[in-house]
């Protein structure tokens, strides 16, 4: 293994662990928690979330909690896909992530 191949594996080992607390974090969530966020120049933006009202930069819409629970599993979905991806890279490196 080259010496560029050991800082590879060390950067995402890190990435790897950081996915992990993110998909933690993401798993514990209560799905009042999860939002979308359309980002808009000036006042324009919108926010869909539970709670709905307007922030003053934001237009709000309150969405269903079938929603919020979906666009948790999305999240989880994406963050998982991250997590595979970051493993096939450490296992082309040759590493073993899963032992």
């Amino acid at each position: 293994m080259k010496l560029t191949d050991i800082d590879q594996v060390n950067h995402l080992v890190n990435e790897l662990d950081d996915m992990k607390r993110l998909i933690e974090v993401a798993t514990r969530a209560d799905v009042s928690a999860y939002q979308v966020f359309v980002e808009a120049p000036g006042d324009a933006s919108l926010k869909m979330s539970q709670e709905g009202p307007s922030t003053s930069h934001a237009q709000g819409v309150g969405v269903s909690e079938g929603f919020l629970q979906r666009l948790k599993q999305l999240a989880l979905e994406e963050l998982q896909a991250k997590q595979s991806k970051i493993l096939a890279e450490l296992e082309a490196l040759g590493v073993d992530a899963n032992g």
